[in-house]
């Protein structure tokens, strides 16, 4: 079991997670199976099925999970940071240069493909989430007049994820997304924009 969730109660999906979490490494990527984290959770398949479509999202949520540490980097560093457009540079800046957990290096050395194909799934199984993270930017920006007052958060939060993610993982001409200053420009110039 994770250290993360040793000694808080487990919800129904942290305890799949937490046996996902498990058999990953038992049985590495290509082994694990839907039927292996079942009984090691201790429920049926069909439940599991239920809660996870498939192997990817199950295992590509367990495997994002165990990166929590960044997440609570990421809220100290942008806390930190005045400002909307320096909040989402200062994101891209740290979502580049995040070293990922030593066991989820590890799968992505050993099962380059394996890993790739769970990870893009689990990155689409927290975009929920994600939006929450981008909401309580959003929400200061406001109070802050930086933004528009009558913004819906929820929704320019999945805008301005949507631009993290690209500038943090598609490469392109416009900005150099290694260069801070790059996509500060880059983030007041198109985003802010769209925000004010």
């Amino acid at each position: 079991m994770s250290e993360l969730h040793a000694e808080v109660p487990a919800t129904s999906r942290d305890r799949l997670l937490d046996a996902a979490e498990r058999c990953l490494r038992r049985d590495g990527i290509r082994r694990t199976t839907m039927a292996g984290v079942a009984e090691e959770a201790g429920i049926s398949r069909a439940w599991l099925y239920r809660q996870f479509p498939d192997k990817s999202s199950l295992l590509g949520a367990a495997l994002v999970r165990l990166d929590e540490a960044f997440w609570e980097s990421a809220h100290a560093r942008l806390s930190s940071v005045d400002g909307i457009a320096e909040q989402v540079a200062e994101a891209v800046a740290l979502s580049r240069t995040a070293e990922l957990a030593p066991f989820v290096l590890q799968l992505r050395e050993q099962e380059p493909e394996a890993f790739a194909a769970v990870i893009g799934t689990g990155v689409r199984e927290i975009v929920p989430g994600l939006i929450g993270f981008w909401q309580r930017y959003l929400v200061g920006a406001m109070a802050r007049g930086e933004v528009r007052a009558d913004l819906d958060p929820a929704r320019a939060a999945e805008w301005v994820l949507r631009l993290v993610l690209s500038l943090a993982t598609v490469p392109g001409d416009a900005v150099d997304a290694d260069d801070p200053r790059s996509v500060l420009a880059f983030v007041r110039e198109f985003l802010v924009p769209g925000l004010t």
